[in-house]
């Protein structure tokens, strides 16, 4: 597990790059048409994590001799298709450099410019990226509390984000640093977080749980529970597991139950071969447990060579917490071979590691409770907006509500006064026909029938009927008029 974020950026390489990446070989070489295509990309957060990818699969892991001339051939492509982010994708490029170089500091500042650049530009998945890369430099340094900082602070651009396959990364990568400091409690629990953050979101790649199961392992171990770490041996040696160290996963933690159990020959043997297959990927923790391995074996000289060896290896592979351990590994070495000088020196030099690691690890708790603390406070915010929103929304249902209410109120009156109105168009006009009818009709039709009795009761029809035939046809006349009107109003 130290040298986990080289892993662990292998894996995330993988996930962006597909399952044709799954192999051995720990580069892939990409070509100058890879990033021309990546820089084409029309989503912008597609586009940057590409981008990222590329760079780091190029300089972090690429042959050193093509750096310089690989620096120039990106940037002329930044430069040449007008990328939006160039120039905090130009500073990380130039930290990836230095980084690969071992210049820690040159590396730091370059990916605090990046960082700086990226959140003027509004980037967000770059402020991210490079936020929790220079988290990785941070630790390289040993600054372990600018690393929680900055872990802290990626984890807020991780949520802004909304992608939670990078908030598993995320804690994956923070149970790490904790595991450093040999706060394993601290390592379990984000270890722990990263899988409910998975299953909570249904992040669908398999391989975080093979990562998650080796990482638990190895807190298992430091913490001597032979027991979980048997289980953990047994869930890496189960058929759903997907990494391209699986193999190393699962014999690394095969020689740890060796060493639990004081089976320490047998752990010697298994180391060696490891070393030598093929398939295996040694560091470091091997070579320190085979030390281990060797002086509880009764080997010291042999136990002795390898730790002088690994106490010239950088900063970067030997924090406070490793070096307290192979200082005092040799002062034992010195003091059962009766060199108390030696041995005083050694365990001197032990003590001060450990004050070093005491004090580290407290700061860090200080800084980890303050990033808890501002978490809960971000948690309460949220609440209080979604509450804040909730109540917003209920408010502008009711609103719709009492709006449809006066609709339907007022549409309800005005055909109730649409009716009224219209019954009383019709009683007007029924007393208008009745008043017609009773005044006009049957009065020219009062006049035609006294016209015609008049001519019955005559004798001489046809004298009468020239006398009154004028009247006869006016009072017709009439009538048809009378007629007509009524006809007229019945059909308005």
């Amino acid at each position: 597990m130290a040298c986990y974020f080289k892993k662990l950026f292998v894996f995330v390489s993988l996930i962006m790059f597909g399952a044709s990446c799954v192999k051995a070989e720990p580069y892939v070489y990409l070509s100058e048409d890879s990033l021309v295509s990546f820089i084409k990309i029309a989503n912008k957060n597609q586009q940057q994590k590409k981008l990222v990818n590329y760079i780091k699969l190029r300089f972090q892991n690429g042959p050193e001799n093509t750096i310089s001339q690989g620096k120039a051939e990106v940037f002329n492509e930044l430069d040449k298709f007008q990328v939006n982010d160039r120039e905090a994708l130009k500073y990380f490029i130039e930290s990836t450099i230095q980084k690969r170089y071992l210049n820690l500091n040159g590396a730091e500042a370059a990916m605090v410019k990046a960082i700086n650049q990226a959140s003027k530009d509004k980037a967000d998945f770059l402020t991210y990226s490079f936020i929790s890369h220079l988290a990785f430099i941070q630790t390289d340094k040993g600054n372990a509390i600018g690393a929680i900082y900055s872990y802290g602070l990626a984890q807020k651009e991780a949520l802004k984000l909304n992608d939670p396959q990078l908030q598993v990364v995320l804690n994956i990568n923070i149970s790490d640093l904790y595991y450093k400091l040999n706060l394993y409690d601290q390592s379990l629990f984000y270890l722990d977080q990263a899988l409910a953050v998975k299953e909570l979101n249904k992040v669908k790649d398999d391989r975080f749980y093979t990562v998650v199961s080796y990482n638990k392992a190895e807190n298992f171990f430091r913490m001597g529970l032979a027991d979980s770490l048997k289980r953990c041996h047994d869930q890496l040696m189960g058929p759903k597991n997907k990494s391209y160290k699986l193999y190393t996963y699962q014999y690394r933690t095969a020689y740890y139950l060796s060493l639990l159990k004081h089976r320490y020959p047998e752990a010697i043997r298994q180391i060696r071969a490891l070393q030598g297959a093929k398939q295996y990927v040694a560091n470091d923790v091997d070579n320190q447990n085979l030390a281990d391995c060797y002086y509880k074996n009764s080997q010291p000289d042999s136990a002795k060579i390898i730790v002088d060896e690994l106490l010239t290896r950088p900063y970067s592979a030997n924090h406070p917490e490793i070096k307290y351990h192979l200082y005092e590994l040799l002062g034992k070495i010195a003091r059962d071979k009766g060199d108390f000088e030696v041995a005083a020196t050694n365990f001197d030099l032990a003590l001060k590691q450990s004050e070093e690691r005491i004090n580290n690890t407290t700061q860090v708790g200080n800084i980890s409770a303050q990033i808890k603390i501002d978490k809960l406070e971000s948690s309460f915010t949220d609440t209080a907006e979604r509450y804040r929103r909730e109540r917003l929304i209920l408010i502008l249902i009711i609103v719709a509500f009492v709006f449809m209410l006066a609709v339907i109120v007022l549409l309800y009156r005005s055909i109730r006064q649409k009716r009224h109105y219209e019954k009383l168009l019709y009683d007007t006009k029924k007393q208008e026909l009745a008043f017609i009818n009773s005044h006009e009709v049957r009065k020219h039709l009062t006049n035609i029938l006294g016209i015609v009795e008049l001519m019955n009761e005559s004798k001489d029809k046809k004298a009468e009927f020239a006398e009154v035939e004028k009247h006869l046809y006016s009072s017709a006349s009439k009538l048809d008029d009378a007629i007509r009107n009524i006809s007229e109003k019945l059909s308005d």
